[in-house]
């Protein structure tokens, strides 16, 4: 029998038996089961930690999503501004024959009506036109209060007026001024958001 096998050992014998069991238990133990928990419970953690971080990472793009959508906002308020102003190009023509006709209207002389090189801008490109005419102070008063009256932005640069050489009832002054419309770019806004997007993911 195994109780009298064991009893037949002296103490300090089975004082080191019941040691050696109790590692290989204890052995059995952590390799079975402890080991693996340990393993889970780091895998766990790392799983954890990298969840973490990307919600970090995410929060952090979402700010950055939230600020573009912002910039993105404004630009689309401040194109809706310049619409509002600005001919579209297919109307430049009829808009420049517009202010020949009110300078016609306003009883002024046209002397000179060129239209110069366009100047391309962020949202928009500029039409200027060399105007020169003849009439009197209040015909040129008049002439720009009807610009200034168009529905879209006209704008009058460099006036010079001088006396006419030869005075009569309707003409006592030269001017001259530089008219500019500004006409808005179709594709400005698509050109805007882009920009604004690769600045937003550069940060």
């Amino acid at each position: 029998m195994p109780d009298s096998s064991l009893s037949r050992l002296s103490v300090p014998q089975q004082l080191v038996l019941s040691i050696v069991l109790a590692v290989l238990i204890l052995g059995a133990f952590w390799y079975f089961k402890w080991n693996p928990m340990v393993r889970e419970e780091q895998q766990k953690t790392a799983t954890l930690t990298n969840l973490q971080n990307e919600i970090r990472q995410l929060e952090v793009t979402a700010s950055k999503l939230q600020e573009f959508q912002r910039e993105v906002a404004l630009l689309e308020q401040r194109l809706e501004t310049l619409k509002r102003v600005l001919p579209a190009q297919k109307e430049t023509d009829d808009l420049i024959r517009k202010i020949n006709n009110l300078a016609s209207e306003s009883s002024l002389k046209i002397k000179v009506f060129s239209p110069q090189a366009v100047a391309s801008r962020e949202f928009y490109l500029e039409y200027p036109i060399e105007l020169r005419v003849e009439g009197t102070y209040h015909n040129l008063a008049m002439f720009f209060d009807r610009i200034s009256r168009l529905s879209r932005l006209v704008n009058a640069s460099g006036l010079k007026i001088n006396a006419a050489r030869s005075q009569t009832a309707f003409v006592t002054i030269d001017a001259s001024c530089t008219a500019t419309t500004f006409v808005y770019q179709e594709n400005a806004g698509a050109g805007a958001a882009a920009r604004a997007g690769q600045a937003g993911a550069a940060r």
